[in-house]
């Protein structure tokens, strides 16, 4: 065994995720003597959870689709060992992205360690790799531990994978059942279901993707529907069993509605696809007088702050929005605040979401439920109908792309607008291309855009872009 070593560092960062990253590379470069921990479980080989392994495969399945539609081929959109192909593509570029985020924190003087990793009080880090056991000493700490999926608690739902289990499949199922019905679950499905898995969703919730838009949500469980998957709303999952009926499978016995008697659903496999919570297991933040909360999370106050002396949560490890980009801002305030000047902390007012899905789906501001919410429409002292505060602007068409293809699927746009002010509050699209309209339409909603201002705008033809300018 080598012998122990002890180093000094300005700040650790555990956790190589998107947050752990812009920390680590933002303090380097105001001078901060910084070392990033890539925890490596023991036994972990597999792909790492995050949203280019999540979207990589989908991509693939769209193009190959697209074509096949387009040129009316004959046969499968998706040839034989597709899957095998996608997950190879996928591999190969969570290295590329890997070895460029090394050279890029190499450069800029971040000590990069491979290891196990765990807290033994406070400013100690204790590593254990290939090359031994190794302490180190950190004058600040900052804690992204990274999402796992969390498995499914419920008699025999050791029979049921995670989320995180896909992309190390050789071969897929012929059928599948996803519990969850938030982005993770519908990704898969849509996913999947063009690699040709028949899925089945389960959302314990009344309808899919609950925290989007109603109109978004009605759209997605129509596409899913389009798709060959099954959506079951209401679901509770009672208990998972081997399939005595079709051996090697599983039987899924689910309460529908609040249902006594339970509906049994078989499948080669079963899937727990809610939404990923903190890996902090092994990590010795109890020594470290870090607490968590009853999901694993860990409090931190606004500035990211645990309430032991000296460490940071930020990415998936804190009580904040699961985001890539939210956890990069979040990264880089932490670094300037500790060794800058004049930290500002990250805008959350206009942050844009998507869910990745076919056809993808995105949006930026608060929901038509969340909107009329905030301003409630109130009648006046004589009790006569009040003018309504909130207006709402629907937009439905079947774009280029969908008409070529001959499928013929809506597109949606819907605005959420103040209707005294015209000022766009949220906005909610359902298309291939609305992750890309977002991103440029979260500037102008956190700007203040109002409906006038787009009806006023000449759009570029022909783009599903356009049609945003003639709500």
């Amino acid at each position: 065994m080598p012998a122990r070593s002890s180093h000094l560092f300005d700040l650790v960062v555990i956790g190589a995720g998107s947050a752990g990253l812009a920390a680590a590379q933002r303090a380097a470069q105001l001078g901060a003597r910084t070392a990033l921990i890539e925890r490596v479980p023991a036994g972990d080989s597999g792909i790492p959870p995050g949203c280019t392994p999540n979207t990589t495969p989908g991509d693939g399945a769209a193009w190959s689709q697209r074509v096949a539609q387009c040129l009316r081929l004959s046969g499968p959109a998706l040839r034989p060992g597709a899957w095998t192909d996608a997950v190879a593509r996928t591999r190969a570029e969570v290295a590329r992205l890997r070895e460029a985020h090394l050279a890029r924190l190499t450069a800029a003087g971040v000590q990069w360690l491979s290891a196990e990793v765990s807290l033994r009080g406070r400013g100690i880090v204790r590593l254990r790799n290939d090359a031994g056991k190794t302490v180190l000493r950190a004058r600040q700490i900052v804690l992204d531990t990274g999402g796992r999926s969390t498995p499914l608690a419920v008699p025999g739902g050791e029979l049921a994978g995670t989320a995180d289990d896909v992309l190390g499949w050789d071969a897929l199922p012929a059928s599948l059942i996803l519990v969850g019905g938030g982005v993770v679950a519908v990704e898969l499905a849509s996913t999947l279901a063009r690699f040709g898995v028949r899925a089945v969703v389960l959302a314990r919730e009344p309808r899919v993707l609950a925290d989007f838009d109603s109109a978004v949500s009605e759209a997605a469980a129509l596409a899913l529907a389009d798709g060959g998957v099954e959506v079951i709303v209401d679901a509770e999952v009672v208990r998972v069993e081997r399939d005595a009926i079709n051996g090697g499978g599983v039987a899924v016995y689910v309460s529908v509605g609040g249902q006594d008697t339970p509906r049994v659903l078989r499948a080669q496999r079963v899937l727990s696809a809610g939404g990923p919570n903190p890996d902090t297991a092994g990590l010795g933040l109890e020594t470290a007088g870090v607490s968590l909360d009853a999901r694993g999370r860990i409090p931190v106050d606004r500035h990211f702050r645990t309430r032991a002396c000296g460490i940071h949560a930020i990415g998936d490890a804190g009580r904040t929005v699961q985001h890539t980009a939210v956890a990069e801002a979040q990264g880089r305030y932490v670094a300037e605040r500790i060794f800058g000047k004049g930290a500002k902390l990250p805008d959350m007012g206009a942050v844009p979401m998507a869910v990745f899905c076919d056809p993808a789906i995105a949006a930026v501001g608060l929901t038509e439920a969340e909107a009329r919410m905030r301003w409630p429409d109130r009648a006046d002292i004589d009790r006569r109908p009040a003018p309504e505060r909130i207006d709402v602007v629907v937009r439905r068409f079947v774009s280029l792309e969908q008409r070529v293809a001959g499928r013929g699927m809506e597109s949606l746009i819907k605005l959420v607008c103040n209707a005294r002010s015209g000022r766009v509050l949220g906005a909610h699209i359902v298309d291939n291309a609305a992750p890309e309209i977002i991103q440029a339409l979260a500037v102008a909603v956190r700007l203040g855009v109002r409906l006038k201002h787009l009806r006023a705008t000449i759009g570029l033809h022909p783009t599903v872009a356009q049609e945003l300018l003639a709500v």
